[in-house]
């Protein structure tokens, strides 16, 4: 099957070529689309394709988006950001997809968000990455725009990463087209509510966010991973608040919504660890390195509260009990994963000193 890989772009041009530089390998056409460059954006963008467009910036991604789809001429559509990266061993093994789709009409890859020091994922969840050349596949909304997921969906274990220069920062662009679009008196779905919630959460403003997580919890609809989400940000916006009661309570109504994840977990036994509670606290530790990602549910996914976070939280919780040789187990258990991590170096000068014979 052929595929078009359609970008949306804007002052790209230092980090443009990098996300183009193995797009050949699996896409058959190249369209780029430049919202309003004043740097080298399409000249960059010219050296890979002919196929570059203007369009005109209406605060809308979704309207950038599907411009940039109505462009193409393949099979299927796929979308990337500028600071977008696809390696060369996931541009090949999208190129042998493309061989064999079995029919997909949605094919979901994971986003990489962000890496831990080995470069592994750390941070990532599925998205809509590539889709059927049709109408039925069009983006929604103006900010954190998306695909509504309907007919074949298949899921694929090929990462995209995003590698924004630590230079850049969207700051507020998102919060203020959200902003823009409460004063024209647009309605916001259920997925505006929780992302506009997050850009006030992201933002600093935690009373304002708040109040609209609340509102989305409240609101029949909505993905529950997203709600689950959305009680762990409600929480931290209680905490900055002073109100320790309420956070604790927003954590345990995620439980509404699936079983503890492991971020819910470990936030819960951070907060009891806070208040000297160390059997509490490691009782949800247990229950977060216990805990299996929803990768497949769409749900943001920190790899670190499932593995190693709270395996060195329980090695620091039950020598705090007292319980030295359950600590030091603990302990081994994180340095097999992270050896040469800060706090594992320290726990091994620790533990060194002490004689876990008695």
């Amino acid at each position: 099957m052929s595929l078009s890989l359609c970008m949306i772009v804007k002052n790209e041009a230092d980090v443009l070529g990098r996300a183009l530089s193995d797009a050949r390998v699996y896409a058959d056409e190249i369209i780029v689309v430049d919202t309003g460059s004043t740097d080298g954006t399409k000249a960059v963008a010219r050296e890979f394709t002919d196929k570059v467009y203007d369009f005109a910036w209406k605060d809308d991604f979704a309207a950038a988006r599907n411009f940039a789809f109505s462009k193409a001429t393949c099979e299927y559509r796929m979308w990337l950001d500028a600071d977008d990266v696809v390696p060369l061993r996931s541009a090949r093994a999208i190129a042998r997809l493309m061989k064999r789709t079995d029919g997909a009409d949605v094919i979901m890859l994971p986003y990489v968000l962000g890496t831990d020091v080995g470069g592994k994922p750390a941070f990532s969840y599925f998205r809509e990455r590539i889709v059927k050349n049709s109408p039925d596949y069009l983006f929604v909304g103006r900010v954190h725009e998306a695909i509504a997921l309907r007919g074949k969906v298949l899921q694929k274990n090929i990462p995209v990463y995003h590698a924004k220069p630590p230079s850049r920062s969207s700051g507020t662009r998102n919060l203020d087209i959200y902003k823009k679009m409460l004063a024209n008196g647009e309605a916001f779905s259920p997925r505006d509510r929780y992302y506009y919630a997050r850009e006030l959460y992201f933002n600093g403003d935690y009373v304002a966010a708040s109040g609209e997580f609340e509102r989305f919890i409240a609101d029949p609809d909505g993905y529950s991973v997203n709600k689950t989400d959305a009680c762990l940000l409600l929480s931290r916006c209680y905490r900055e608040g002073g109100d320790r009661q309420a956070a604790y309570l927003a954590l345990f109504d995620s439980f509404l919504y699936g079983l503890p994840t492991g971020e819910i977990a470990c936030e819960i036994a951070l907060m009891y660890f806070a208040d000297e509670k160390y059997a509490l606290a490691a009782y949800w530790f247990e229950r977060a390195a216990a805990a299996e990602p929803n990768r497949e549910g769409g749900a943001f996914v920190d790899a670190e509260y499932y593995g190693f976070f709270p395996l060195v939280w329980l090695s620091v919780c039950y020598d705090k009990l007292g319980k030295t040789r359950t600590a030091y187990y603990y302990h081994c258990r994180a340095r097999k994963l992270r050896p040469d991590h800060p706090s594992v170096i320290a726990n091994e000068r620790y533990f060194g000193s002490l004689d876990l014979n008695k």
